[in-house]
């Protein structure tokens, strides 16, 4: 696997990049939630719908949040498109050995308070319109592996173009709170609930 390869210069590009190509492409970016930092690693994850997903999130970090960004992405692609490593992205190979190596990565990432993880649990790019997302094996993984509390949030992104001709971007987003017997199969109902809920909002605005 590919390793994440933060550098000084990669991260500032990709904040500034991020944040002119999203102002650029979106007439409005509405940030609709409210976190109260809990000083712990925190995971995102959010529908995947988009060329833009990852750009979202890290502007989400730099607006509200503040840690290191981190988000796996397939090998294949991180090759075509290295630069990113930079910023913060490492590599998973699906229906591989090793990627068993990616998840032990996130794990030992999501073992530092300074650090964020980006994940897409259903493991692939679907339609916005999506009703019902259905996790994947990677995340119970990390839930049942993870060597410290950390702070898990949800986000669900829409976009409507109302009478513009740019697109508006909503960027939802919550803290999920655990208990002691949180299972996977508790936060996708969740989670499912979650955009159902962003959903019905989005049709009043």
């Amino acid at each position: 696997m590919i390793k994440a390869n933060h550098t000084f210069w990669g991260e500032m590009f990709f904040k500034y990049y991020s944040k002119f190509k999203l102002e650029n492409h979106f007439n409005t970016i509405r940030f609709l939630g409210d976190i109260e930092d809990l000083n712990q690693p925190i995971l995102i994850i959010s529908n995947h719908f988009s060329w833009w997903d990852g750009f979202i999130q890290l502007q989400l970090n730099n607006k509200f949040l503040k840690r290191k960004f981190h988000v796996m992405m397939l090998e294949e692609q991180l090759n075509k498109f290295m630069i990113l490593n930079k910023g913060g992205a490492f590599s998973v190979q699906k229906n591989s050995r090793d990627i068993i190596n990616s998840l032990n990565y996130s794990v030992e990432v999501l073992s530092d308070k300074n650090n964020l993880l980006l994940m897409f649990p259903q493991g692939e790019i679907q339609s916005l319109y999506t009703d019902n997302y259905v996790f994947g094996n990677g995340l119970s993984y990390l839930l049942k592996n993870k060597k410290t509390a950390i702070q898990l949030i949800f986000n669900i992104n829409l976009v409507d173009y109302f009478s513009e001709s740019k697109p508006t971007l909503s960027i939802y987003f919550k803290k999920f709170e655990f208990r002691t017997d949180t299972d996977l199969s508790e936060i996708e109902v969740e989670f499912n609930a979650f955009a159902g809920h962003c959903k019905s909002q989005q049709k009043d605005k």
